[in-house]
């Protein structure tokens, strides 16, 4: 095999090498951590709220954990959750494929990957691994869940 043959080859393998990996939404930290995070909008869920917020998601081998920050809400935020993308037009509900909490805040919180069923655990995972397929939301009085007032997609940090 000729010099150019040999380079050429190394090239193609190098790309291989480095193209998946440039591709990935979400890159695990230590030990298969992914950490998540998506800005919250009424625009993003097709709603007239005004609120905005974010949201940071990390995802364990064991369990799932978030935090939040919001303003501009018309109440306290109540539940929260993951859907899958988009969101549906105005209106229309979607149900949460991982939800967090009926209480939502500022405070962070963690649920086990299996808390809420075997099933909710494989979310998570396919969560971890296409992010941009999914959003989080946050209700409140006038735009409960499963529509929300504000939420945005999941992006890999």
């Amino acid at each position: 095999m000729g010099r150019r043959a040999i380079v050429g080859a190394a090239l193609l393998i190098g790309a291989a090498l480095v193209v998946p990996a440039a591709g990935q939404p979400a890159r695990a930290t230590r030990a298969g951590t992914v950490v998540l995070k998506a800005t919250l909008t009424g625009k993003y869920l097709h709603t007239a709220s005004t609120g905005r917020g974010t949201a940071r998601v990390t995802i364990t081998a064991s369990k799932v954990c978030w935090r939040f920050t919001y303003s501009g809400l018309d109440s306290r935020p109540g539940d929260s959750g993951i859907h899958i993308a988009p969101p549906p037009r105005a209106g229309q509900h979607k149900t949460s494929v991982f939800p967090f909490t009926a209480s939502t805040s500022t405070a962070p919180g963690c649920v086990s990957k299996t808390g809420w069923g075997a099933a909710h655990a494989a979310w998570a995972d396919k969560i971890a691994a296409n992010p941009s397929h999914f959003y989080v939301i946050l209700g409140t009085k006038k735009y409960p869940s499963p529509q929300g007032a504000i939420g945005g997609v999941l992006h890999g940090t």
